[in-house]
């Protein structure tokens, strides 16, 4: 999918790879990492085998370490440890 150069899109880049970079040296809490693994989960039949996002085109997996969702009906934006940890029960994720 070809998408158009725009700040947002910049801007996502900068900061899904640059969250990626963190979360691999160690330097994010365990409540984001799980839910990295979570959208990795979700999207490991179509974004991860096509090697972009199916809805707006970012390359996987940096497009995962947003904080703001592309896909709100597949998962929500990032959330604190509280709000993750509500989440996970009221979905039974384990």
């Amino acid at each position: 999918m070809k998408h158009k150069l725009t700040l947002q899109n910049i801007k996502n880049y900068i900061e899904g790879n640059t969250n990626m970079f963190l979360t691999q040296f160690g330097d994010k809490p365990q409540y984001f990492k799980e839910q990295i693994s979570y959208r990795m989960l979700l999207c490991s039949n179509d974004c991860a085998l096509k090697g972009e996002c199916i809805v707006c085109g970012c390359k996987y997996p940096g497009r995962l370490y947003t904080i703001k969702s592309c896909n709100p009906n597949r998962f929500p934006d990032i959330m604190n440890e509280e709000d993750w940890i509500k989440f996970k029960l009221n979905n039974g994720i384990n």
